[in-house]
Parts: structure tokens; sequence; C-alpha cells
């Protein structure tokens, strides 16, 4: 018998961005999360059930590699298993590029790494990712790259990271928000819906210090 998980001593911290029908989106071609009531008891009837469109890379998101990778694995098929555990969070100094050279002496073990870039990277001007930085990532065994940023990719990167990191296996999680996170080591849980053939699925995440 599996015996309760006890948390009640440790803190869990929530950094999923809250889905809304004002929320910021990443690109203009995106609708954004719209919301509606189907039954409401305020207009009399018997129960409330509502009902949402969104894009499926609309606030905090997993990618599985069939996002950029033809027959790429699907959302159902990478292990659930790589989402859960020990992450270390890396705060990247405005305008840091991550490099081989920034990565040596902060990588500390964990298979899972989200990087804190903060909102004024929002802006995708610079470049997140070297092709370096990614691939001493992947040598490293990491199994989940994760940023509070729209994408793992800036406005001179185009789909080059993503097609880098994806192509390995190697799961994305986007636009986490880490605004009151300190870096560190940390428990990480991230539960994107299981969409059968989905190549991208909003997701909850959190940290458990």
């Amino acid at each position: 018998m599996i015996k309760d998980i006890d948390l009640s001593n440790r803190k869990i911290i929530d950094i999923t961005i809250p889905l809304h029908s004002n929320m910021e989106i990443p690109s203009p071609t995106f609708k954004g999360f719209q919301f509606q009531w189907d039954v409401r008891i305020e207009r009399g009837e018997n129960r409330n059930r509502s009902s949402f469109r969104m894009e499926s890379h609309l606030g905090t998101h997993v990618d599985a590699p069939l996002h950029f990778i033809p027959k790429g694995k699907s959302l159902d098929e990478m292990p659930l298993s790589h989402l859960i555990g020990e992450a270390q969070v890396i705060e990247v100094p405005y305008p840091q590029m991550i490099t081989e050279d920034f990565l040596t002496t902060r990588v500390k073990g964990a298979r899972i790494v989200l990087f804190k870039f903060g909102n004024e990277r929002l802006d995708q001007k610079y470049p997140y990712f070297s092709p370096g930085g990614v691939n001493y990532l992947i040598k490293q065994g990491i199994r989940v790259i994760g940023t509070d940023n729209y994408s793992v990719d800036s406005k001179t990167t185009e789909w080059k990271i993503h097609q880098l990191i994806l192509g390995k296996e190697i799961i994305i999680v986007e636009r986490l928000l880490l605004d009151n996170v300190l870096p560190g080591i940390y428990g990480f849980i991230c539960l994107p819906l299981r969409i059968k053939g989905g190549e991208g699925s909003p997701a909850r995440a959190l940290l458990i210090e």
C-alpha cells in the first residue's frame, strides 16, 4: 500500500500563470483564453457549467517533441515521470544568454532546470539560449528545460532552440511564474493534460520547498 505523501512541513509554490479572459498573449496570432457560462444558477438554471477555448501554448504549458519534430513523440507518449522530480531554478541576469560557460558553474545535477529571466525579457529581443548552452544541458542528461518567458526562442533564434531541444526528446515548459521564486533546488511537479496525439498542453506547475 502506498502511504500518503506528507507535505505538512513543506511549502508548495504555484508557478502557474492564471488563465483568464484578459491575460497577456504571446503573439497577435493568438485569440487568448475565452471563457463563457453555458448554464448558470443566476439565470434560474439548476447548476453552473462553463466552457472555454484557448491555444495549447497559452499561459504555462508543456511542449512535446511533436510540436516541432516531424513524427516526434506526442504528449501522451512522453514519460510523465520526467516532469516530476528535483528541479533547479537558475536566475539569468539581464541580458545574459545561456551559454556553456554560464552553465558550467551553475548546474548542480538536477535533471530539471528552470530559467528565471524576468519579465523584462518577455520582448524576446535578446536571445535566451545559445546552441552551445543547449548542447551542454543535453550532455548533462537534462530531461526538462523550463523558462518564465513565452518561448525558449527569441526573435533572433527563430525556432532553432525549440528544434534542438525537442529533437533530443527533452520536454520544454514555458511561461512559468517565477517572479517571487529564489534560485535553488526544489521539488517539481508539472502535469499537462493527457491529450492523445497532442503537441502541447496547458499545465499546472508546482515547486515544493
